[in-house]
């Protein structure tokens, strides 16, 4: 019994000494992806999910979107989310895939606006997610970038609000985001709106510096991929699986 007790210490012990607090630095509020004041959201809960599988605790720092690449590359940190190439990042540091959104215009169904493609936007008031001009192409960039009446918020809330009151003509951001805020509004703000699909799915990786850690990240991330718990946390927070390439729809009504 002794030396029964004894192994597990040892073990205990050893495992202890490479189990670490790790820090993360997350955009803060965009849910259903990251609800900070909850500490919760589908990324937050599949990283904390895979780190733990890892033997490792997370300490979510929460920032402006806009400033995880530049917090990365100043080394404060373990892990930024939400990047990939189109950031200010050496992509060598980027993990896999874990996370895709899909960005939209979209706009008020009553003011009943022609959105085909990303030129269609000029004339209109713009408002976007921020890096939005460094992240959605050149195109969208070279539209955009020097129009008086186009915007970045980092409070995506701000932007449904602004959209919904008229304030804006067309607000781009994640769908899946777009429909959580909204339907966190009272009935008689939720307005009807109409989604024009510009853009395509937009990957998402993790930055992590350490080799060996962004290693076993990616092999733990591939595991809950194909044992189910992926899928099992997209259902939780009601987003759809885009890891196969899904066909474009046509601009649709949004109830």
């Amino acid at each position: 019994m002794h030396y029964i007790v004894v192994l597990f210490i040892i073990l205990f012990s050893s495992n202890a000494a490479f189990a670490k607090q790790i820090e993360v630095v997350v955009g803060w509020t965009k849910p259903p992806y990251v609800i900070s004041e909850q500490d919760s959201g589908f990324e937050l809960e599949l990283v904390r999910a895979i780190l733990l599988e890892m033997g490792h605790d997370m300490a979510p720092i929460y920032v402006p979107f806009g400033r995880t690449a530049s917090i990365m590359k100043k080394g404060e940190v373990d892990i930024g989310l939400t990047l990939n190439p189109g950031h200010d990042i050496d992509p060598a540091i980027l993990t896999d895939a874990y996370v895709y959104y899909q960005n939209v215009a979209v706009s008020r169904t009553d003011r009943n606006f022609e959105i085909h493609e990303i030129q269609d936007l000029v004339g209109h008031s713009v408002i976007a997610f921020q890096t939005a001009i460094s992240v959605l192409g050149e195109e969208f960039k070279d539209t955009l970038a020097h129009q008086k009446n186009y915007m970045e918020l980092a409070q995506q809330d701000r932007q449904v609000s602004l959209l919904l009151l008229g304030s804006v003509d067309v607000a781009v951001m994640d769908r899946n985001i777009f429909q959580y805020v909204k339907h966190q509004l009272p009935l008689e703000k939720q307005h009807d709106t109409t989604i024009h699909e510009l853009f395509p799915v937009s990957a998402y990786s993790a930055a992590i510096s350490d080799e060996k850690l962004r290693n076993q990240f990616n092999e733990v991330l591939a595991l809950f991929i194909k044992d189910g718990r992926y899928q099992s946390l997209l259902d939780q927070f009601g987003l759809f699986n885009f890891i196969e390439d899904q066909p474009m729809q046509p601009a649709k009504k949004l109830n």
